[in-house]
């Protein structure tokens, strides 16, 4: 079998482990046994806070890794930055600001912190990432070259890359550039400069990768000029390798049941639905003596501290649990433990692209699910085709939420969510099956520029 070369453009990669971090780690892993070898590009120095250096124990031997510094602008006028972190997502390098910031001090701040560091982007990487795979790549040239993002910087590299050295290029979304639900761009002009930047990789990548169908129609009638099978998808799915070790193990007492929700709370996602279907289920089921409990397990100790106060205002401290990030293998046996695990999602602008990549995590557990979502859009089209038991609830149908826990409760207590929710394949959202799927699409965008 003849080796191949790809390089990787990611910007987060391990020890970091946002959840972008896992897509390319798993693609890295599982491209090399059927003939790609991988050299990556990441951050030296990311911006996010997470880390779990059990993940580098999974990054093949024959990979290398090449941490270039994100020389950031905010980490120099940290005074500056200070309004852009207080509204900083995780797991992307997005922002979603205050459009009215109080007074003319703070104002200019803001404006100045998006400039230097606009949502989406890590401009501080891109010059000493240029420079470094350029050095690398006047020795020998990549068959393909793979980027990941957001950051979207990671997609500016490989451009510049692809164009200076005629290599194939697969650039990978796994958000949407211009629709993301949980971004906002205040300022007009660093609107423009996105859809230009799309518009310049979306001309010069051989393929398109999403990690939605939705994504990859909008892409198509964003650009008519690309063929069809130059946008492609490919879910976002596990490692079927971590959960080897990984079983039920479900608390069988009957008078309490524990929802696990996993990861932070970010854009319009909220809390409060589920806590006040809690609140009332608990209530009427005071005299048995039976009770819900919620548990919030994810984020670092300020996001936690953060969400705990507004709990505890809710009125939930009862029955809410508030933890912060633990190593993600440790996180996946929680998840194990879970009588059902519960994925937040929400209605509105920018619903149809939404799809969370710990409902997959969720699905290898093969735990129930409680999905508070849209029925018809993507996480309910993955919840079907998976054939683990779930509900899914429109997180604004409060009275939908609270007959949903009723009927939890009621398998529940009668020992109908004991073990694996599930028998049926998830071969689908393997991630061995879908780097397979990948080589596919590298293979084809190096022969159609052979042609």
């Amino acid at each position: 079998m003849k080796v191949k070369d790809l390089l990787v453009i990611a910007y987060s990669f391990p020890p970091c482990s946002v959840t972008g971090t896992f897509r390319t780690l798993a693609f890295v892993k599982y491209l090399e046994p059927i003939g790609w070898r991988s050299t990556v590009l990441s951050a030296a120095n990311p911006v996010f806070p997470e880390r779990d250096g059990r993940l580098l124990a999974q990054i093949p031997v024959s990979t290398r890794v090449v941490r270039t510094l994100d020389h950031s602008p905010l980490e120099r006028l940290r005074g500056i930055s200070r309004p852009l972190r207080s509204t900083s997502t995780a797991g992307t390098a997005s922002t979603r600001s205050d459009p009215s910031p109080t007074g003319p001090w703070r104002a200019f701040k803001l404006g100045l912190a998006l400039r230097l560091q606009p949502p989406g982007r890590t401009p501080g990487w891109y010059s000493s990432t240029v420079r470094a795979a350029q050095e690398m790549l006047k020795e020998r040239l990549p068959d393909a070259i793979y980027s990941s993002g957001p950051p979207w910087t990671a997609h500016l590299v490989g451009l510049r890359l692809a164009r200076q050295f005629g290599i194939p290029w697969v650039a990978d979304f796994r958000d949407p550039w211009l629709e993301n639900p949980f971004v906002d761009v205040p300022l007009q002009v660093l609107r423009k400069r996105d859809v230009a930047d799309e518009r310049k990789v979306a001309d010069r990548a051989d393929v398109l990768l999403c990690v939605l169908s939705t994504m990859q129609k909008t892409f198509l009638e964003r650009y008519p000029n690309r063929s069809e099978s130059s946008v492609q998808t490919i879910l976002n799915g596990f490692d079927p390798e971590l959960f080897e070790s990984v079983r039920p193990s479900v608390n069988s007492n009957r008078n309490e049941l524990t929802l696990l929700h996993a990861g932070q709370f970010y854009g319009p996602r909220r809390v409060e639905p589920i806590m006040h279907a809690l609140r009332e289920l608990n209530e009427a089921n005071a005299r048995s003596g039976f009770q819900a409990r919620l548990r919030l397990l994810g984020g670092p100790s300020g996001h936690a501290a953060e969400l705990r106060t507004k709990v505890e205002k809710l009125g939930g401290a009862t029955f809410v649990e508030v933890e912060k990030e633990i190593p993600h293998h440790e996180a996946l046996k929680e998840e194990a433990k879970a009588g059902v695990l519960l994925l937040i999602g929400f209605t509105g602008p920018g619903e149809q692209f939404q799809m969370s990549a710990k409902i997959f995590e969720y699905l290898a557990v093969r735990r129930p699910i409680l999905a508070l979502a849209p029925p018809a859009g993507p996480v309910g089209e993955v919840l079907r085709a998976s054939g683990v038991r779930h509900w899914i609830v429109s997180p604004n149908d409060q009275t939908g939420i609270l007959n949903a826990m009723k009927e939890i409760v009621t398998a529940w207590r009668g020992g109908e969510l004991d073990g694996p929710q599930s028998t049926s394949s998830l071969a689908e959202f393997d991630r061995r099956e879908q780097a397979k799927r990948l080589a596919q699409i590298l293979d084809g965008a190096i022969a159609a520029r052979a042609r």
